[in-house]
């Protein structure tokens, strides 16, 4: 799992070495700063996008971080928070028609930097409040071919191809890559409901996902991964051999 890659996009260099040094010490990967909106467009198109971007709305060049967002929404989906010294209202009613996850005053403090972009990735993702029968407050938040995992002081980042296989443990889940496992505050049945739209992970018995990618071998009632032995159903046995096929 890797930490989420943050794009900053600030013009003034003191607030932006500001900024790299509090996102560093959350143990947030920062990506540039670049400070004109035409060079933070040049970088999103690389293959390698952030998983979120701090904007400043005053910048270099011929764009503003009102523009630069716009221009960047047309091509790519992503969380992009507002910072700007303009509080008034004139300036927010402009910036709100770009449909910013956040908007942060500055100055602002650390503690209001890291909530904002735990709730912008939480926005991005679609999430809900919790439910108030669950157990913990969710801490997985899920996005096109991503899951950020939100832990005691940061949030950090595991794409769907890394993950082995998930099991049930009571009302929450366990996922498993090939370095570490995590725990996901989420029933394995509302993961598994979350994680359907992905064709290589498959719920394969009612304790255990799978990801298909990593299948080594397959018995008659256990599949394997690595030195992992993990049971499945009969009734998921024809579904799992169609669908490794397209694998």
């Amino acid at each position: 799992m890797e930490s989420i890659r943050i794009l900053v996009v600030e013009d003034d260099p003191i607030i932006a070495a500001d900024l790299q040094d509090r996102l560093t010490e959350s143990g947030y990967t920062v990506l540039g700063p670049v400070a004109a909106g035409e060079d933070a467009l040049s970088f999103v198109e690389q293959d390698n996008l952030p998983d979120l971007v701090l904007m400043d709305i005053q910048l270099e060049g011929e764009w503003d971080g009102i523009e630069t967002t716009r221009r960047i929404r047309l091509k790519h989906d992503m969380p992009i928070i507002f910072l700007t010294s303009n509080s008034d209202d004139a300036t927010f009613r402009q910036a709100s028609q770009a449909n910013p996850q956040a908007f942060l005053s500055k100055p602002f403090r650390g503690r209001d930097l890291k909530h904002a972009i735990e709730l912008a990735i939480r926005q991005s993702a679609g999430k809900e409040e919790p439910a108030k029968k669950e157990p913990a407050e969710e801490n997985a938040y899920l996005l096109k071919d991503r899951l950020f995992i939100k832990g005691k002081d940061r949030m950090v980042r595991l794409f769907f191809k890394d993950i082995l296989w998930v099991a049930a443990d009571d009302y929450y889940c366990k996922v498993f890559t090939k370095e570490k496992e995590y725990l996901v505050t989420q029933t394995l049945k509302k993961f598994s409901d979350e994680l359907a739209g992905v064709p290589e992970i498959m719920r394969v018995h009612r304790s255990y996902l799978v990801n298909l990618a990593h299948v080594e071998a397959i018995g008659d009632v256990y599949l394997h991964i690595g030195k992992q032995r993990i049971p499945f159903s009969r009734s998921a046995k024809e579904e799992l051999l169609a669908r490794l096929k397209k694998i």
